[in-house]
């Protein structure tokens, strides 16, 4: 499975846990709730939402196929886990974020495990690790711009109030058994499109 692009040399690549269907509604719906009553300036379109694992930057593309093959490798020594959404929170100034975030619960150990699997697997291929710490979350928004100081307690009161009448928020878990490579296509929607995908069985 590989849908490169033939026209490109470099590819800009990521390595990262997509999530399942019904969590990328879930989220759609999440965000077009809120969105209406904060101002940010980009949404994340609710098919790019994704774990990242590590952010491999531009790749020529006979580097590919090793890096694809390194990945194999950890696909093949991990098992699945559980993860559920987690609380919503933001990077940046808490008045004026730079990131709306989702966060991630459930089992985070095999999760940071995993993480770092992938990094020492793509280590002696050149590529990077970051120096901060492994924050896994969702990218809900970026760069607040709103005239008003940005709140937690305004996120989540438009949350509520724009909550359906009796609907229940569902049993939003859901089994990590592997995870994929994306490629970024910038200016595209969604941006992101898959590239490979590594299975855990």
């Amino acid at each position: 499975m590989s849908h490169l692009d033939p026209e490109q040399e470099v590819e800009r690549l990521f390595v990262a846990v997509p999530l399942p269907d019904t969590l990328l509604e879930y989220l759609k719906n999440e965000s077009a709730r809120v969105s209406s009553g904060l101002k940010f300036a980009r949404w994340t379109h609710f098919k790019d939402f994704h774990i990242t694992l590590q952010f491999l930057g531009d790749t020529p593309r006979e580097n590919i196929p090793p890096l694809y093959e390194a990945l194999r490798k950890v696909a093949r020594s991990s098992k699945g886990f559980q993860l559920k959404l987690g609380e919503w929170g933001t990077f940046g100034l808490p008045d004026s974020p730079r990131v709306l975030w989702a966060g991630i619960s459930g089992e985070l150990e095999p999760l940071k495990e995993l993480q770092q699997k992938v990094v020492s697997a793509t280590l002696p291929l050149g590529y990077t690790p970051e120096m901060r710490t492994y924050n896994p979350h969702l990218t809900v928004a970026r760069k607040y711009r709103g005239e008003d100081p940005f709140t937690l307690e305004q996120l989540e009161n438009l949350r509520i109030e724009n909550q359906p009448p009796g609907e229940l928020l569902p049993d939003i878990g859901w089994t990590v058994e592997g995870f994929v490579v994306y490629a970024t296509r910038m200016h595209a929607i969604p941006m992101y499109e898959m590239t490979e995908k590594f299975t855990f069985f």
